[in-house]
């Protein structure tokens, strides 16, 4: 009788502590402290946000819709081009950009982790592709305040967007790896941010688009 009685403490005590431990592992973003990703997002060369459907370089508002003389005034001239010039894709900052039929840019694609299909064919290989690792791999941008990077999630992300007043993202479409929120105005009738999910990566990139186009 007293080892049955030994017995039930010690599975009531496990039990116990286990749920403790379960509960304990559980992500909230009551204990969730953005501060050091802010810290480091100000401290950048480099600095992308969004502030509501508007996007800024280093403080500077970043429109669709321009000619490339004003985002070489913005983002500069290290760039290359491909498919006849439509594509521009910075090297120095993860950026790259679309011009649309009229010569004005639609969209802006900023690449939170760059992979080829030759990195997906050898996952294993410590290489270094597309933009510099610091870019991608310690550097943030923020959208409405909250930092994020490929290493986000996108559950919690929106939660602190929810906690913050402002409007989380949605999937679309179902089955597509990917979030969106549009914002509809008489200056800009449609913008849109779409966060893609990565194979390599919880995030791959984000687009900026008036919905006119998309780039690769």
């Amino acid at each position: 009788m007293l080892r049955l009685i030994a017995y039930s403490l010690f599975i009531s005590l496990f039990t116990q502590c286990n749920g403790q431990t379960e509960k304990s592992n559980v992500v909230s973003i009551k204990t969730y402290n953005p501060q050091p990703q802010i810290a480091q997002f100000n401290k950048q060369e480099h600095r992308l946000e969004f502030r509501e459907e508007k996007l800024f370089y280093n403080n500077t508002h970043v429109k669709l819709d321009q000619n490339m003389a004003y985002y070489e005034a913005i983002f500069g001239k290290d760039y290359d081009t491909k498919r006849y010039g439509t594509i521009i894709r910075y090297k120095n900052i993860p950026i790259s950009i679309n011009k649309g039929g009229d010569d004005q840019v639609d969209n802006i694609r900023i690449q939170l982790y760059y992979y080829n299909q030759k990195m997906l064919n050898h996952k294993s290989d410590n290489e270094t592709w597309g933009f510099p690792p610091k870019i991608l791999d310690n550097e943030y941008i923020l959208i409405d305040g909250i930092p994020l990077n490929k290493d986000t999630d996108i559950k919690v992300f929106n939660d602190m967007l929810i906690s913050s007043k402002k409007r989380p993202f949605k999937q679309r479409f179902k089955g597509v790896p990917a979030m969106e929120r549009e914002y509809l105005s008489l200056d800009s009738p449609l913008e849109n941010i779409h966060i893609s999910f990565g194979e390599l990566s919880k995030l791959d990139f984000i687009m900026y688009s008036d919905g006119s186009t998309s780039s690769d």
